[in-house]
C-alpha cells in the first residue's frame, strides 16, 4: 500500500503542468503506528504557517596592519577591511504577502473539502498545554525572526507562540526535542500541521589573506527553496530562536514511546532547489588591497604618520525579474502543499 501511495504521489508531482518541483526534488515521509491516522479526530490545528524570504545579507573580512623593521628601512602595511551588503530588488513585502495568502487558502480549502475541521487559535488556547501562550494575528510581516529575512504569515490566520522577545522574536516552545507529538497528545490526538517555506537568494563568502595583504567578499546569487537554513549562520545569537527555518508540509498525531509521533506525514525538498533565470547577476565581488609605505631610517628619532585602515563598504542591489521570482516561489509552495495534503489524505483514508 505504501509503495503504491508513493508512486501515486510521485506521478502527481512529476506530471502536473507548470510544476516547479519534480519527483526528484521532493522527499515524502509516511509513517503510521497503531492505525493512528484513522483513530485521530478529523481536526487539524495549524501550529504554524509562514514563509521566510531573504531580502538582505552582508559579510565582512578584516586584516590587521603590520610594521616590518629592516636594516635601512621600516615598512608600514595598513590593515584592510572589506564589507559587502547585497539587497534584493524587484519584489517587496506585498508580493510575499500575496503568495502566503494564496498558499494558505489552498491548504485550508483542500482539507475542509475532505471534511477536516480547522481548529482556531482561540479554541486551542482553551487546552492546558497552551496556558500562558500568546496569540499572534497573521498578516503582518516581520524582520525580527532571522537576520536578513522577512517572515510573512497569512491574513486571517492566528497562531500561538510561547513567548515574544522585546525585539519581536517568536519562541514556539521548541528545543532539541520536537514538542509536536506531546502537543497533539495534549489536544486529544488531533492532527498538528506545520507549513513553512524558506527562500534564500544569496550566499556570501568572506576571505582575509595575510599572504596577499588583502580582504575580499564574494556574493553568489542563488535563489532557491532550501530544506533547512541555520538562522544563526550569520548571527549566532539567533540560534534556537524564531520559527524553524524549514521548508515542509507536515502533519503529526499522537505520542509514541519517548517523543516520537504515532502518525507522521511530511513532504520537504530533498535538497536545495535553485530557480534559474530570475536574477541578472550571478556573482558580485569586492576586494581591498593593503597599502604599504616605506621610510628610510635616520640617526635621529622620527615621527612617522601612517594612514589608517582602508575600508571599502559596498552596497549592491540584486535585481530580479518580478514575475519569475513570484512564479518560482509560489509554484514551489503549491507543489509542496498539493503533495503534502495528498500524502496526508491517502494515509488517513478509512
Amino acid at each position: 500500500m505504501k509503495s503504491l501511495l508513493l508512486v501515486f504521489l510521485l506521478l502527481f508531482v512529476g506530471f502536473v503542468p507548470n510544476s516547479v518541483l519534480s519527483e526528484k526534488d521532493i522527499k515524502i515521509t509516511s509513517y503510521e503506528k497503531k492505525k493512528q491516522g484513522s483513530k485521530a479526530p478529523k481536526k487539524v490545528f495549524i501550529r504554524g504557517f509562514n514563509a521566510l524570504f531573504e531580502v538582505y545579507e552582508e559579510a565582512s573580512a578584516k586584516t590587521s596592519g603590520s610594521k616590518n623593521e629592516r636594516a635601512n628601512r621600516t615598512t608600514f602595511t595598513s590593515g584592510t577591511s572589506t564589507s559587502l551588503g547585497v539587497q534584493i530588488s524587484g519584489v517587496d513585502v506585498d508580493d510575499f504577502q500575496k503568495m502566503i495568502d494564496d498558499a494558505y487558502a489552498s491548504f485550508t480549502s483542500q482539507l475542509e473539502s475532505q471534511g477536516y475541521e480547522i481548529i482556531s487559535a482561540d479554541e486551542a488556547s482553551t487546552y492546558e498545554y497552551f496556558e500562558g501562550w500568546t496569540k499572534v494575528k497573521g498578516g503582518a510581516s516581520s524582520d525580527a525572526q532571522a537576520q536578513g529575512y522577512v517572515m510573512v504569515t497569512p491574513q486571517g490566520f492566528e497562531y500561538l507562540v510561547k513567548s515574544i522577545s522585546s525585539k519581536g522574536k517568536e519562541k514556539n516552545g521548541g528545543s532539541f526535542l520536537d514538542p509536536t507529538p506531546k502537543m497533539s497528545k495534549a489536544l486529544d490526538d488531533m492532527f498538528i500541521a506545520d507549513v513553512n517555506f524558506v527562500f534564500p537568494f544569496v550566499t556570501l563568502d568572506a576571505d582575509a589573506s595575510t599572504w596577499t595583504n588583502s580582504t575580499s567578499v564574494k556574493a553568489k546569487i542563488n535563489y532557491r527553496i532550501d530544506p533547512m537554513v541555520d538562522p544563526g549562520e550569520n548571527n549566532k545569537s539567533l540560534i534556537g530562536s524564531g520559527p524553524n527555518m524549514l521548508s515542509q508540509v507536515r502533519f503529526v498525531s499522537g505520542l509514541d514511546i519517548g517523543n516520537n509521533p504515532l502518525f507522521h506525514a511530511k513532504v520537504e525538498p530533498k535538497k536545495a532547489v535553485s530557480f534559474e533565470g530570475v536574477f541578472k547577476d550571478k556573482k558580485i565581488t569586492e576586494t581591498t588591497q593593503a597599502q604599504s609605505d616605506m621610510f628610510s631610517k635616520t640617526g635621529y628619532t622620527q615621527l612617522v604618520m601612517t594612514s589608517g585602515d582602508q575600508k571599502t563598504v559596498a552596497s549592491h542591489f540584486a535585481e530580479c525579474d518580478h514575475d519569475a521570482y513570484v512564479s518560482s516561489a509560489s509554484g514551489a509552495m503549491k507543489d509542496l502543499i498539493d503533495t503534502g495534503v495528498n500524502n496526508f489524505l491517502e494515509m488517513t483514508k478509512q
